[in-house]
């Protein structure tokens, strides 16, 4: 029997997300204390470490068997004003236990009370302390805030889960997608957009996507319902016209930040799969 949940069920769970966490009719600091309950248990039995990297607040996981010196940094979603590292933990756990990798998940200052560019700073100090032996993994405006950091760092290679890269995009124009993504709104990706960087939303610390983008080798993966997928699609076509290394697996029907629900999503466990054996050719033994 297989231990994935059905698609349907998991579809009407996020759209209870969005009504109760994702919503711009719901104040932030209600969405942050409700997100930390329905992701406080995400992370399972594994331990995690807290401990401060170049001052910023992290949490460290280590799987069982460490057979790599390479580092994971990841760099958690939320619109840059809700979540923490727990949103990713569940991923971030199976990719460092495939990959025997080490694992520092960033726990960066959110919006409104610390506006742009405060979470490309923290991301920028942690990726500086840990230094080039590093893959950096960054899902929704994590992804956002770890391209923008990584203009100015390095990394052996990045991987972007349905990333945010343009925050001064109006999203009201794709129906279509609107339509299809339990997650996401216009709406409240404006209310985000807002709190975090005001009216200076083309500036590339706040939507890389509009500056001079260099990356190391670049995974990105997303779905076709994302109320983001054009971020992704751009990306890759700008990486592209580069020349830089750029895979991209696009999954049809999944919704934004689907490959966070690993063990209980087929798909997610897939993308999973794309994503390991991504970097365990690069790691540095």
């Amino acid at each position: 029997m297989s231990r994935h949940l059905p698609v349907a069920p998991q579809r009407l769970a996020m759209a209870g997300l969005k009504r109760l966490v994702f919503n711009p009719n719901v104040a932030f600091e209600k969405q942050r204390a409700r997100l930390r309950i329905a992701t406080q248990a995400s992370g399972g039995s594994k331990s995690f470490r807290s401990l401060q990297v170049a001052g910023v607040p992290c949490e460290e996981y280590a799987p069982t068997a460490v057979t790599t010196d390479t580092v994971i940094v990841y760099v958690h979603g939320g619109g840059y004003c809700v979540g923490s590292p727990a949103l990713g933990a569940p991923f971030i756990t199976a990719l460092s236990d495939a990959l025997g990798a080490k694992a520092v998940l960033v726990d960066y200052r959110l919006a409104p009370e610390f506006p742009a560019p405060a979470a490309v700073d923290d991301v920028s100090n942690v990726l500086q302390s840990l230094g080039a032996n590093v893959v950096a993994v960054g899902d929704s405006a994590g992804a956002g805030a770890l391209v923008a950091a990584l203009q100015h760092n390095t990394a052996i290679a990045t991987v972007l889960l349905s990333p945010w890269l343009d925050i001064s995009d109006d999203r009201l124009g794709r129906s279509d997608l609107i339509e299809r993504d339990p997650v996401l709104s216009p709406e409240w990706l404006e209310m985000c957009a807002s709190a975090y960087a005001g009216s200076d939303r083309r500036n590339p610390l706040a939507s890389p996507l509009l500056g001079d983008l260099n990356l190391p080798p670049t995974l990105v993966i997303g779905g076709t319902d994302d109320v983001l997928a054009p971020d992704a699609t751009r990306l890759v076509e700008v990486l592209t016209r580069q020349g830089t290394h750029v895979n991209e697996c696009i999954i049809h029907d999944m919704w934004h930040d689907f490959a966070l629900s690993v063990g209980r999503l087929e798909a997610a466990d897939f993308a999973l799969d794309v994503v390991v054996n991504f970097l365990k050719p690069l790691l540095l033994r």
